[in-house]
């Protein structure tokens, strides 16, 4: 079995900040995530029973109860073709009252049930108290691979990938919400990656995403800036236009309103692999501050800069990693998800002078 690793760690060159210690988005300090994979069955496709090649994952900003004590939050949807739900009131209010589950298109429902059961447990004034937690969801499509219709995830699943939460490093590739994913017609899944940012007083922060990567195609693929997928040999077939979900999470003070403006700039990191965020493709980046600032404790927007440079090389970089770490899967009806083969790759971008 092929070793799988990172293209930092092959020398790759992922950008000009330094990653964090990790290079995943728990380096944001008090950011946990947690992961259910389903694998069971191969063979023919038999709506309700299998294969199943699906998951849930769950990222917690920090140890509180949040529908307590809410992060400020920001989100763009770069292409809306996606079923999330809990973009509405995010964009309305700026604030995530509860945790961020990932899973496949047609598991939301299911996944937000054992949400809404995690957050009563947690909170027993919940509906005596004048307020509801805004319950965020969000999806790709896993079909090539999964019995989707079969919704295998359950709300318990949910339930599970919360109580596992903790922190990094995290396990990338073919695992949670990302066990079915597709990406660029390759095996895709969960990628991470994270940048630190130096403020103009010195204050060091961390910017960090999480990519749910399900996109694309290969004859798009770019790895910096060569056309590596119109000429590896592993075939593209089987063309589903899927989605990009990321999450990104930053201990930087910033409002609402400058977390727009990172979750905006994480779409040229999609275009820097390739991505032209196809017509079936649902692509959004929700953007969190973990700091509980008050409202004059806000960085200026005048030191945004870098930290639009760190979600552009964090996104980019995470979508690699989800492409590196994956592992070769079939599933449903023969189907198969071909793992990107490394040493080909680096052969490509030696031939391009792009690697030593």
């Amino acid at each position: 079995m092929q070793k799988r690793c990172t293209p930092r760690s092959l020398g790759l060159w992922m950008g000009q900040m330094p990653a964090g210690p990790a290079n995943d988005i728990t380096d944001v300090p008090g950011v946990c995530v947690g992961n259910v994979s389903i694998v069971q069955g191969g063979g023919p496709l038999v709506p309700g029973r299998g294969p199943v090649r699906t998951g849930v994952t769950a990222i917690l900003p920090r140890p509180v109860n949040l529908y307590r004590q809410p992060c400020r939050a920001g989100i763009e949807v770069f292409n809306g073709y996606g079923k999330s739900i809990g973009v509405p009131f995010i964009q309305e209010m700026g604030i995530l009252n509860c945790p961020i589950l990932l899973t496949n298109t047609l598991s939301v429902n299911d996944v937000a049930n054992g949400v809404i059961t995690y957050l009563l447990q947690q909170n027993p004034k919940i509906g005596d108290d004048d307020r509801t937690p805004n319950i965020v969801v969000m999806e790709c499509d896993d079909s090539y691979l999964n019995d989707i219709r079969g919704r295998h995830v359950k709300p318990e699943d949910a339930i599970i990938a919360l109580h596992r939460a903790s922190i990094g490093p995290i396990e990338q590739g073919n695992v949670g919400a990302g066990v079915g994913m597709s990406c660029f017609q390759l095996k895709g899944g969960i990628g991470s990656a994270s940048r630190l940012v130096q403020d103009q007083s010195g204050r060091r922060y961390v910017v960090g995403i999480l990519a749910l990567a399900n996109f694309g195609l290969l004859r798009d693929f770019l790895l910096s800036g060569v056309p590596v997928g119109q000429i590896l040999s592993v075939p593209g077939v089987g063309h589903i236009p899927g989605s990009l979900i990321l999450v990104g999470m930053t201990d930087a003070p910033l409002s609402r309103w400058q977390l727009n403006q990172l979750a905006r700039r994480a779409s040229l990191g999609m275009g820097r692999t390739g991505s032209i965020t196809m017509t079936g493709s649902g692509d959004f980046c929700l953007m969190v501050s973990t700091n509980s600032c008050e409202y004059n404790d806000y960085l200026s927007d005048w030191e945004l800069d870098e930290f639009f440079r760190a979600v552009v090389e964090a996104s980019a970089e995470s979508i690699w990693n989800a492409l590196f770490l994956a592992r070769t899967m079939e599933g449903r009806d023969g189907h198969i998800r071909h793992a990107l083969p490394i040493e080909e790759t680096l052969q490509i971008l030696r031939n391009w002078q792009m690697l030593q």
